[in-house]
């Protein structure tokens, strides 16, 4: 008895980890989106969500803007929803609190507040192929 109560041990170890490799797969969120004149590639970090400019509408922006990470922090809390997350504004220096939901339509409704999230404003991305824009970073 006591010899498989150790044989046990092992096993366990094995199911954990792969629980956790499971976890660490690639969010559905991961891609570039457009939000209003900009394209975020979103991809993990750190088993969070993270995003950084890749596009810009506004040329004179890019060289300042292209290539800065400005969402991150994004926690998955249920198949389709992102929370306790963070975005910079490149625009007015300021960071925001973010939330998401994966929307059945296939867009990704981020939810940008400071303090109380009710009195937020929402913005829908929409997912773009990579490099499709002129002007990519």
């Amino acid at each position: 008895m006591r010899r498989r109560r150790w044989a046990i041990i092992p096993l366990a170890i094995v199911i954990w980890a792969g629980l956790n490799i499971a976890r660490a797969e690639a969010s559905t969120m991961n891609g570039t989106w457009r939000i209003e004149n900009m394209v975020l590639e979103i991809f993990d970090c750190q088993q969070l969500v993270c995003g950084r400019i890749v596009w810009i509408g506004e040329e004179a922006k890019r060289p300042a803007q292209c290539g800065q990470t400005i969402v991150w922090g994004l926690a998955q809390r249920g198949p389709t929803v992102w929370e306790g997350g963070a975005i910079h504004d490149p625009n007015d220096g300021k960071t925001y609190n973010l939330s998401a939901t994966f929307q059945p339509n296939g867009e990704l409704r981020a939810r940008i507040f400071e303090g109380v999230e009710l009195l937020g404003k929402t913005k829908m991305l929409r997912r773009v192929g990579a490099n499709s824009l002129t002007g990519w970073c």
